[in-house]
């Protein structure tokens, strides 16, 4: 299986160095399940989990389906400083348009300056800004908000990192009021976080677990799944592909890591889900059968991500990867999950649906490469990542 990358995909391409990460009964359902407080399934775009890593500053961001996000090519002036960074999000349909264009169309940016002199924030405001500053919280750090003109009306939003030595200033620029652009800027601005932190005595990058710990004492299990995907996400690093080569890439996912998930999932869910509780699933189906597909198949069964026949509520269930038994992510159990039900380790609707897309685009493989995410996967990830976790002690 060859994989095509296209524009869209690119989306979930880091920028910058990357620096090494560091962490700081198989019969039937249990009767004693734990419910979740997330009742009512959310839309497909509460799935998404297609991110935007950034290695060199320490930040993810979803993206945004339909967009692009490139490095600027535009002449930057300094303001106050020159930026250290600029990237660019376009509207997929104007990217792709750009070069015929009379004026360069309503983006959105995310700029960064160094802050060396620790620079208030209203220091970092453009001279078309206009006076309506207000606060507002950004990925856990004090912003503010305010709005400028210029060749299109724009939303802006200014906060530093962690550590105060960056701000970033994220730009919404719109020609109508209610622009879709504008949501997606909110949007944006909402998910935008910083999930590694730099450790100066190591100079390495430590991967911040507060959101999951969270989101799991919330018992909000689907919304924890997401960000436990994002994370090993950022484990795997830029150069490995945990779509088609999980076997290389899984081995590159630290221990001390996967320790660190398993133990956050098993505390919050008093050992029901996790790595621990998906292992001991796995190693007693080993001994009933040494058929590798069949092992799959029923891990699947046991931990409810397989179901007996196609079909779904999902959007999906419609088009060509609708015929797999796996289940989608819109399909995964808030209440009476069984037994290892979580982390979910498929394939998200959002990125299967951006790979259907991609058709439209040229992409010659697109729908055999979904059709391999939404069911073959599965039977080259389960037993490579159980095969890296055995070495957790």
């Amino acid at each position: 299986m060859k994989k095509l990358i296209t524009l869209t995909l690119l989306t979930s391409l880091a920028v910058g160095c990357a620096s090494p990460l560091l962490s700081t009964p198989i019969q039937g359902r249990s009767p004693n399940v734990v419910a979740a407080n997330v009742t009512k399934a959310p839309d497909l775009a509460s799935y998404r989990d297609v991110f935007y890593f950034s290695d060199r500053f320490g930040f993810r961001f979803l993206s945004p389906s339909g967009y692009v996000i490139t490095p600027s090519e535009t002449q930057q002036t300094p303001n106050p400083v020159m930026p250290v960074q600029v990237l660019e999000i376009w509207q997929q349909a104007d990217f792709l348009n750009r070069e015929n264009l009379p004026e360069g169309p309503p983006i959105i940016s995310i700029t960064v300056y160094t802050n060396p002199k620790r620079l208030p924030l209203t220091a970092w405001k453009g001279e078309l800004s206009r006076n309506d500053d207000r606060p507002i919280p950004v990925a856990g750090q004090r912003g503010l908000a305010y709005t400028s003109t210029g060749l299109y009306d724009a939303d802006n939003v200014l906060f530093p990192n962690p550590d105060g030595r960056y701000i970033f200033r994220l730009t919404g620029r719109y020609a109508d009021a209610n622009a879709p652009i504008r949501q997606t800027f909110r949007e944006l601005v909402a998910n935008f976080t910083f999930d590694v932190a730099f450790n100066p005595k190591s100079s390495t990058w430590v991967v911040n677990y507060s959101r999951l710990q969270n989101l799991l004492a919330k018992q909000d299990w689907q919304a924890a799944d997401i960000e436990t995907r994002a994370i090993i996400q950022r484990l795997a690093g830029p150069k490995s592909d945990l779509l088609f080569s999980s076997q290389t890439a899984l081995t590159r996912l630290p221990l001390k890591d996967l320790q660190t998930i398993d133990n956050l999932w098993a505390k919050a869910s008093k050992g029901r889900f996790g790595f621990k509780a998906q292992q001991r699933i796995w190693n007693q189906i080993a001994k009933t059968t040494k058929n590798p597909k069949a092992q799959v198949d029923l891990f699947g069964q046991q931990v409810g991500w397989r179901k007996t026949k196609p079909g779904s509520t999902n959007p999906l269930s419609n088009s060509e990867v609708g015929s797999t038994l796996w289940r989608f992510d819109t399909e995964l159990q808030a209440i009476n999950a069984p037994v290892g039900h979580y982390p979910w380790v498929g394939v998200s609707s959002s990125r299967l649906l951006d790979y259907l897309n991609e058709r439209s685009l040229g992409c010659g493989s697109c729908t055999i490469d979904a059709i391999y995410l939404a069911g073959d996967r599965y039977y080259n990830y389960v037993p490579a990542f159980f095969n890296r976790y055995k070495s957790v002690r």
